[in-house]
């Protein structure tokens, strides 16, 4: 196997290990005895810590001073990243609060939307090439949604916070140069102040089993974050982005588990997305053509 292919099947493994991960904290999340607000704090200390603990490595020392360095070249770099900690804090709490509370199928409904969402962010904001076929998949989206609107009058607001939310979050990052690899832990760090309280005021898990259980999914969310920033670096982007539609199928599988159920408008809508996403894929195994894996991590 060459290292180009070693490459690749690491980046494949990671990518597949974050989103089991991914989907794996999202069942515990809702059927854990605990509050949202106690399995989000309790993840955002575990995830400092193991933070902290890469400090130790030069390759985090390195990290930490790429991300000093662009904090220092504008005193509004800071406010930046308050500002990145608040969206992405909100979006780690909704991810822990949407599957006890019946959320769950809206949710995965946000996260199937959010790669066309960053197809129309790409062009709209950054002049980024579209493909007639990612084209093709954003009308079938807009289509899906629009039958949902008018059949039901109504789509979540967890569905648009998500898909929009997490698009503004990552052109803001992109836009200022903050998209590194540090500029997660750092974010977190901020969020430190709210995660404590929480842990210690908000009701916590009602038994030892349901502790355990949101400490594993605080592990679990460290691991999976790790093994996402692996993949992202071992692939080219069009099969990494292929891989990431992975969690929210598996979340979608999750919320039925969970006891949610589908209607007939709901079958019609997720089996439009599902032509989206499969056009998409398509477009990106083109795109991928003659393409290399990207080389090791730092």
């Amino acid at each position: 196997m060459t290292g180009t292919e070693s490459h690749r099947v690491r980046g494949v493994v990671s990518s597949l290990l974050a989103s089991v991960l991914f989907g794996a904290m999202f069942y515990l999340y809702g059927v854990v005895d605990a509050s949202a607000e106690s399995q989000f704090g309790w993840r955002m200390i575990v995830t400092v810590l193991c933070y902290a603990a890469a400090l130790v490595t030069m390759a985090g020392r390195r990290a930490l001073g790429e991300l000093w360095t662009v904090l220092k070249s504008a005193w509004w770099m800071t406010v930046v990243l308050v500002a990145l900690s608040a969206m992405v804090g909100f979006q780690m709490w909704l991810f822990a609060w949407t599957p006890g509370h019946g959320y769950a199928l809206d949710a995965s409904l946000g996260y199937l939307l959010l790669p066309i969402a960053l197809v129309l962010i790409g062009r709209l904001f950054f002049r980024e090439r579209v493909s007639r076929l990612q084209w093709v998949a954003v009308v079938i989206a807009v289509v899906a949604i629009a039958a949902k609107i008018a059949f039901t009058a109504a789509v979540s607001w967890v569905t648009f916070a998500i898909c929009i939310g997490y698009a503004v979050y990552f052109m803001v990052r992109r836009h200022t140069q903050l998209d590194l690899p540090a500029t997660f832990g750092a974010e977190v760090v901020i969020l430190l102040p709210v995660a404590i309280p929480f842990v210690l005021f908000a009701p916590a898990a009602m038994t030892t089993g349901g502790a355990i259980a949101v400490i594993a999914a605080g592990f679990a969310g460290t691991l999976a974050m790790t093994a996402y920033l692996t993949a992202s670096r071992l692939l080219a982007l069009p099969l990494f982005g292929l891989l990431t539609y992975v969690e929210p199928v598996l979340m979608f599988v999750v919320a039925l588990l969970l006891g949610e159920r589908l209607n007939a408008l709901d079958i019609v809508v997720y089996g439009l997305l599902a032509v989206a996403l499969t056009v998409l894929a398509v477009d990106g195994f083109r795109a991928s053509r003659g393409s290399s894996a990207v080389e090791g991590p730092l």
